[in-house]
């Protein structure tokens, strides 16, 4: 009998084929809501969407290579390298006068090298998800106690200091999220869990009334966004607009009304309203169920893995992924204040898309070098 062609198991398809649709559903929509400024901007309707396909081919193609590393390598040799590449980047943004930083709407959080220009809080997220598991597993036996929180503590808190510092409190809190489920993972109990959830609501509550005033003003427009229709509850009215406008089939391909100067950052923040003016509700459902089933793949990914460094990367890298989408949903249909975080594989970016296929290329490296649990045979054996 001829051997059975050996198939790639089902979470891997699944990944692949959610991240290939969303991609390209990405770029048409990129094109469609950019068109209109990158015509002001450069004379040319494409000149957006030619720079956002770039950084999709970086990104798979850093996913390429990312797949075919091994998860020791990534554990002993990368985990070291991108926490320090993170910290170095945030690092050289913190510094007054800094001639790499580039400032952009008010927020310094790029370092830029001639055309190129890259965003180190994008790499912290990958980091954090990388050097967080190679840290619980290698002590696990102290997971739960109060001192070995203490020691991650000195790695964790600086990195969320530095990226605050450069103005992304969106990011930040992302951060800590993942920083709390990876915790929680890794067997933490519930009453320490529970703590230190608190503990950084509590500092992200003090960093949004303390340290900058516009973020109390955005607060407040999220609660009663009519009020500030013409100033920080803008964005969110407009796209609220751009929702109901759509309904349930959309106005079409390239019919968004909103990308002709109605709704800033169309075609990075806020690019889902214009998916939901012009593909309408199934449209914005295709590609919440696309970014589900990638959540999803990695959760399974996670779940099949016999390596513990791999299984808490793969939850970590889904927790990351899967928290980012929802706080961009939201801030588009306006169930968040508004926040500066892209939709992953979706809205047009540098960093973020190169950093977002990164870590699929990691995921996609666990699944295929990482020991795999099997599944549970029906039935009993008979001699």
């Amino acid at each position: 009998m001829a051997e059975s062609r050996v198939r790639r198991p089902v979470e891997q398809s699944v990944l692949m084929w959610a991240i290939s649709l969303l991609l390209l559903l990405g770029s048409v929509m990129v094109y469609s809501a950019s068109s209109v400024t990158a015509l002001r901007q450069t004379g040319h309707t494409w000149s957006v969407l030619a720079r956002h396909l770039v950084f999709v081919a970086l990104g798979l193609g850093c996913m390429w290579l990312a797949a075919r590393v091994p998860l020791a390598v990534w554990r002993d040799r990368l985990t070291p390298l991108l926490l320090v590449a993170a910290f170095a980047g945030l690092v050289a943004l913190a510094v007054p006068g800094m001639p790499l930083a580039r400032e952009v709407n008010g927020a310094t959080r790029w370092i830029s090298l001639g055309p190129v220009s890259f965003q180190p809080s994008d790499v912290a997220k990958l980091a954090l998800v990388l050097w967080l598991a190679r840290f619980l597993v290698v002590n696990r036996r102290e997971v739960g106690e109060w001192s070995l929180l203490k020691r991650a503590a000195f790695v964790v808190v600086p990195l969320c200091t530095l990226v605050l510092v450069g103005d992304d409190l969106g990011t930040t809190m992302l951060l800590g999220v993942v920083f709390v489920a990876m915790w929680f993972i890794a067997g933490a109990p519930v009453s320490q869990v529970t703590t230190i959830g608190a503990g950084m609501l509590g500092a992200a509550m003090l960093a949004l009334t303390a340290l900058e005033g516009f973020r109390v003003t955005r607060v407040m427009a999220f609660l009663n966004p009519e009020e500030h229709a013409t100033g920080a509850g803008y964005q969110t009215l407009q796209s609220q607009i751009g929702f109901a406008t759509g309904g349930l089939w959309g106005s079409g391909p390239g019919a968004s009304k909103a990308k002709w100067g109605f709704l800033p950052e169309a075609h990075t923040d806020f690019i889902l309203a214009v998916v939901g003016e012009e593909l309408g509700l199934l449209g914005t459902i295709a590609i919440i169920g696309c970014i589900v089933a990638v959540v999803g793949a990695g959760i399974v990914i996670g779940v099949r893995c016999r390596d513990p460094f791999g299984r808490l990367v793969a939850f970590g890298i889904s927790v990351w992924l899967g928290v980012q989408a929802l706080v961009n949903l939201g801030v588009a249909v306006g169930a968040l204040p508004t926040k500066g975080i892209p939709l992953p594989f979706v809205s047009s970016g540098g960093t973020a898309m190169i950093v977002s296929l990164l870590g699929v290329g990691v995921l996609l490296s666990i699944a295929r070098t990482a020991p795999r649990r099997r599944p549970a045979m029906s039935g009993t054996a008979r001699g």
